[in-house]
């Protein structure tokens, strides 16, 4: 058994092994159905209100636009969505499902369900509810504040 030293400095190698492990597993059980890792979190943004811009979808999924950019140039490429100018401002593009993308609605969301329960498999309702909430604090503790320099 690891002593709360020991367990403390391996963390960051430990969230990252568990991080590329999933997104592994990920790839590998969404790849069925031709779809990459990250872009179920696009296509969930387009399900919820198709025709999003990729600064919204940006917003929306915690990520940097020019990420949004390339992965919705990937999914055109796949044929999952298209890319349209906004009516009104046509300095900008909007991003819309195809029918091959709307036909995954029900598939990949059962595909993140059941990588979940499989990650979470060994952990009891009570230890699930503490991991949430640990994450959620470290992810706190990481969020830059005003007048914060270093943690």
């Amino acid at each position: 058994m690891l002593d709360v030293r020991q367990r403390t400095n391996g963390f960051l190698a430990r969230i990252n092994l568990v991080s590329r492990r999933l997104r592994s597993e990920a790839q590998r059980r969404l790849a069925r159905h031709g779809v990459h890792s990250g872009q179920e979190f696009i296509l969930g943004c387009l399900w919820e209100r198709d025709g999003l811009t990729p600064s919204e979808i940006a917003t929306r999924i915690s990520v940097e636009a020019p990420t949004v950019t390339r992965a919705v140039r990937r999914m055109t490429d796949a044929g999952l969505v298209r890319v349209d100018a906004d009516r009104e401002d046509g300095r900008r593009v909007r991003v819309w499902l195809t029918r091959k993308g709307e036909t995954l609605r029900r598939a990949v969301p059962e595909v993140t369900r059941n990588l979940e329960a499989d990650a979470l498999a060994l952990l009891s309702e009570d230890e699930r509810i503490q991991l949430l909430d640990m994450l959620d604090r470290i992810e706190r503790a990481l969020t830059p504040r005003p007048g914060r320099t270093e943690l």
